[in-house]
């Protein structure tokens, strides 16, 4: 028996899409911030801001009414930006147990560069049913049925995440039960990380060699980040990984790509980021990625230049020339450094 009753919480382009796709079998209450903006969707059935050519069934609910909407949920969506994820499980304190809690944004705790389940927990308890939905699927040809994959990982035994797969899959979304949940949500806010370097590589005229040079190398990269956590290589292998990781460094679409690609074009991160008017979760990921890889002794060059890009310490120009002087070693060498 699947979901009866979902309700995702933000109206942005990833919850407009979701609300969408999974009412094909399930009863779905869309979460918007305000009352406003809910009055202007129900009333257009559009999100004129985040997904304008998309239209809104008449069976999505679209609500402002916090408590009506998470009273008869089995099942809660979180579609914000991380920066209201904190916020957002303080308002969940108290939902039944039962209840699983499943967050699509890709990011990093802000305070510590934790993943954002530490935080859940923190919050909601061990007991609570929590975890992550992640892979390739821009909102759009999610909302539209394009045919699309992706995981979704929790806190729960094998036979409970495969239960919430099965429940989220319809005839044009496949969900594969994942039960690496730290290395998932990794994925997710890695990729972010090398979208903008791939935007950057654009932006400077590079063509095919140096963004297929640039992907290879991320995966070598983030594969001993994730090691250093204890993470499955599989998963890196898997959606969550690489193929997010090929989805947005292959896309103008990604709002990270954007950003690098202005960036490239002379623009400070200020300017970089009103120019596409939407949150880029990869120029926090970037910051808070690179300051625990430090901590943990892994080598990361393309998410150091990427911040060095960032904070406009240095060029692209520049940061490519460092990063091909460096000295030449063994390709199957680890990036991560050994402790005595």
């Amino acid at each position: 028996m699947t979901f009866q009753n979902i309700t995702i919480i933000g109206n942005g382009a990833m919850g407009t899409a979701l609300a969408i796709n999974l009412s094909k079998k399930s009863a779905v209450t869309l979460l918007c911030r305000t009352p406003q903006e809910a009055d202007e969707i129900r009333d257009r059935r559009i999100n004129r801001r985040y997904l304008p050519k998309v239209r809104i069934p008449a069976q999505v609910e679209i609500s402002a009414e916090k408590a009506a909407a998470l009273k008869v949920a089995d099942l809660i969506l979180i579609a914000t930006p991380v920066s209201a994820f904190a916020d957002v499980l303080q308002s969940l304190v108290g939902i039944r147990k039962a209840v699983p809690i499943i967050w699509c944004c890709k990011g990093l705790c802000a305070s510590s560069g934790e993943t954002l389940s530490i935080e859940a927990e923190r919050i909601l308890g061990a007991k609570a049913c929590f975890g992550a939905f992640s892979g390739p699927s821009f909102a759009e040809g999610l909302a539209t049925n394009e045919p699309t994959a992706v995981v979704v990982a929790t806190n729960r035994n094998h036979k409970r995440l495969l239960k919430i797969a099965s429940d989220l899959s319809n005839d044009s979304l496949r969900v594969y039960a994942n039960s690496d949940l730290v290395g998932v949500q990794i994925c997710g806010a890695i990729k972010n990380v090398y979208a903008i370097a791939a935007g950057v590589i654009d932006g400077c005229g590079w063509r095919e060699n140096t963004r297929a040079a640039m992907i290879t190398r991320a995966v070598a990269e983030a594969e001993s980040y994730l090691g250093a956590h204890h993470c499955k290589r599989s998963t890196l292998m898997g959606l969550s990984g690489f193929g997010d990781i090929y989805l947005t460094c292959g896309s103008r679409t990604s709002r990270n790509y954007q950003v690098g690609m202005a960036l490239a074009a002379g623009k400070n991160l200020e300017q970089a980021l009103a120019s596409i008017g939407h949150v880029a979760e990869g120029t926090n990921a970037a910051r808070l990625i690179l300051k625990r890889a430090k901590v943990l002794g892994v080598d990361m060059p393309l998410v150091e230049a990427v911040n060095d890009i960032l904070d406009g310490s240095k060029t692209p120009h520049e940061c490519v020339l460092a990063l091909m002087s460096r000295e030449i070693r063994h390709e199957k060498e680890s990036s991560r450094k050994t402790r005595h």
